[in-house]
């Protein structure tokens, strides 16, 4: 084995979830990426910056691939949420949880040779697995998602007198727009009303969950409240109006103040505690944000500061209706998902506040705006935390994550062809934003490399459009299980109790569950099994026959590209008990964003495939491979090899060697 290089003596791992190389070439040839271009000249790369995925095409697998060097068959994380054998096969697990990855991560093999990681909000990294690094969540696709004691709310105010209206959001916890609230871990997948085959029949999702065009539906809590002449005030202006402002949870109200600066024409709302206070914690004009609210909201009957923003959409000028966002608030005392706790404060106190993007709606362009702006000041954030921590804590490696380009994928890649929609050079126009926020976000970053530092920028997966006149076929489902397609075949059954759809488990001999795995429903394995030992094997060999012999009702075309049964599987790099019985791959046009097809899939101008980027301290200046086939499981041992550090246990990828200096 060849010794370590050992020419790093640090290493940032910068993780863009969703980035996609043929997007990035594309707009560093229309000049949008000035630091991506930076990158590409001053280190190596791919010859169309891009390298081959785990499968499935999908957040935590391939994350946890690129944190160990290990396929998914190793780590065992092998979808969104993970099954665990045993279990009945309607059981899922969360799959951004540590404790389910069976492989060493870099941090810790870092850890033995006495080095110290920052992880930032790296998936799979929480719980911590390490006591003498940082972490900073890891459980979700934002930093500290779960630290708000708030959600984001849009009020609707118009001048009347009537009740005020609460309509709390829809909770989603299948993953279907990446968002998990609460303290998820497992969840039973429920059965949906199923409508035949297509893009809006969800089939079998998780308990409260749907189908990822569901992930459309507004998902913020919606007020609609009167405006008043005010009354009552210790300072209000002449001709002010109030409007009252449920908060908390409900738990408390706010009051707004609606003033006019020029005394004609109302510009300008004011967030208050009380009527009676000499000031407002927080304002803001028409089309502005305010700063940063500093509040104390009831949280389990304990008073806790927050933070959170509005920012004012729509005011008439005759102050007669008013609309606004209100963000998420976060907690400030919220360290949970810190390490060490601590850091929390510390945080707060340097760098301030983080902004939560928003979640609220979508397709219309005040929503699409508040998306995009909330996004930015979420990534500013990050920013300043990196800088802090880089200037003030001790470390040799970085590992982090952050997710703008992939919510926007989900949010409205399908919508930047013509052929499926009129607006389509909008939503372009929304993910070249996406993608020029990341840059800075990479030039910023990029700040703190030296020439004892190098630097590696990669992505877990990309996406692909759907192709105008294709639906998604009622099977893969990376959020829960779908029956459409099984259920056509015979495979699953479903029975109707107490009015409603479940799977008929004595009657059902597999399922397609998650985003490529079918199960068969066997005795002694499966809590539910009917299927004898000794016929699993022809039983396979059958349905393996039948999903290539399916055909989508609408083109007549086959929606299967390859079947696999679970040893054949494990030639890419799955298998064990981890996975389904059998593991399937949809034809490109089938495919749904990702998740379904094959990493290297391209489709309308877009990609499936992993960005790869690396320079600094040992790598080649200005290369692009074009001998070497670079894989997720490469990123890892070529880390190791740069800082002169330790493999962890479990790599199975090689060293980068062709994108090295002697």
């Amino acid at each position: 084995m060849s010794l370590s290089l050992g020419k790093a003596q640090k290493v940032i791992f910068i993780g863009l979830d969703g980035a996609d190389p043929v997007l990035i070439k594309r707009f560093i040839a229309e000049g949008r990426l000035p630091n991506f271009k930076k990158i590409a000249e001053m280190g190596t790369t791919t010859s169309d910056y891009g390298m081959q995925g785990a499968l499935p095409t999908i957040t935590p697998p391939n994350w946890a691939s690129l944190a160990t060097g290990a396929w998914p068959k190793t780590h065992g994380i092998t979808c969104f949420w993970n099954h665990t054998p045993g279990n009945p096969l309607d059981i899922l697990d969360y799959g951004w949880d540590s404790n389910l990855c069976q492989a060493e991560f870099i941090w810790e093999a870092f850890e033995r040779a006495g080095k110290k990681s920052i992880m930032m909000n790296y998936p799979t990294s929480w719980p911590p697995r390490g006591k003498n690094s940082i972490f900073i969540d890891g459980t979700s696709i934002f930093t500290n998602l779960r630290g708000y004691n708030d959600y984001e709310k849009y009020f609707t105010c118009v001048a009347g007198d009537f009740p005020i209206e609460e309509i709390p959001h829809q909770v989603d916890n299948s993953g279907t727009d990446c968002r998990v609230e609460g303290e998820v871990s497992t969840q039973q997948a429920q059965i949906k009303k199923l409508e035949g085959f297509g893009y809006s029949a969800p089939g079998l999702v998780t308990e409260e969950g749907g189908s990822e065009e569901e992930a459309d539906a507004a998902k913020c809590d919606k007020v609609m409240t009167p405006i008043k002449p005010a009354a009552g005030w210790k300072n209000a202006p002449q001709g002010a109006k109030e409007v009252v402002l449920p908060v908390n949870n409900g738990l408390a109200r706010r009051f707004g103040l609606i003033i006019a600066e020029d005394g004609q024409t109302y510009n300008k709302l004011q967030i208050y505690v009380t009527k009676n206070d000499e000031r407002p914690i927080g304002e803001a004009r028409v089309n502005e944000w305010s700063k940063f609210i500093f509040d104390t909201y009831l949280i389990n009957g304990e008073k806790r500061p927050v933070a959170y923003k509005i920012k004012v959409t729509k005011l008439n000028p005759e102050g007669s209706s008013l609309e606004f966002y209100y963000s998420f608030a976060q907690d400030l005392q919220g360290d949970k998902y810190f390490y060490p706790p601590e850091l929390c404060a510390e945080l707060v106190e340097n760098v301030g506040p983080m902004l939560q993007p928003s979640n609220y709606d979508r397709h219309n362009v005040i929503a699409d705006t508040i998306v995009i702006e909330s996004m930015a000041d979420y990534y500013q954030w990050h920013e300043a935390a990196f800088a802090y921590l880089l200037t003030n804590k001790d470390w040799d490696l970085v590992y982090s994550h952050i997710h703008g380009i992939d919510m926007l994928n989900h949010y409205y890649i399908d919508y930047t062809l013509a052929q499926n929609s009129p607006d389509y050079e909008r939503y372009i126009g929304l993910i070249a934003q996406m993608y020029e926020i990341s840059d800075h976000y990479v030039g910023e970053l990029l700040k703190h490399v030296d020439e004892n530092t190098a630097v590696v920028i990669a992505s877990d997966h990309a996406a692909i459009t759907r192709k105008a006149g294709y639906e998604y076929p009622l099977i893969g489902d990376m959020w829960g299980m779908n029956v459409g397609v099984m259920s056509e075949l015979g495979y699953t059954n479903l029975q109707e109790v107490n009015g409603g759809l479940q799977i008929d488990w004595e009657n059902s001999r597999a399922v397609a569950q998650r985003a490529m795995y079918i199960y068969v429903n066997l005795k002694g394995r499966d809590p539910q099994g009917i299927v004898e030992p000794e016929e699993y094997e022809e039983l396979v060999r059958a349905i393996i026959s039948d999903l290539y012999s399916y055909r989508d009702p609408k083109t007549g075309r086959r929606i299967i590209k390859v079947a696999l049964n679970k040893t054949d599987m494990e030639a890419l790099g799955l298998g064990g008990p981890y996975c389904g019985d059998i593991l399937y791959v949809l034809e490109d046009d089938f495919s749904r964003t990702h998740g379904n097809g094959f990493s290297n899939q391209t489709l309308n101008g877009y990609s499936c495939k992993c960005l790869f980027m690396m320079a600094g301290a040992g790598v080649k200046k200005g290369h692009a491979l074009d001998n070497r086939t670079v894989r997720v499981v490469d990123i890892v041992p070529t880390i190791c090899h740069l800082a002169g550090a330790p493999m962890p246990a479990n790599v199975e990828g090689g060293v980068i060697y062709q994108a090295l200096e002697g």
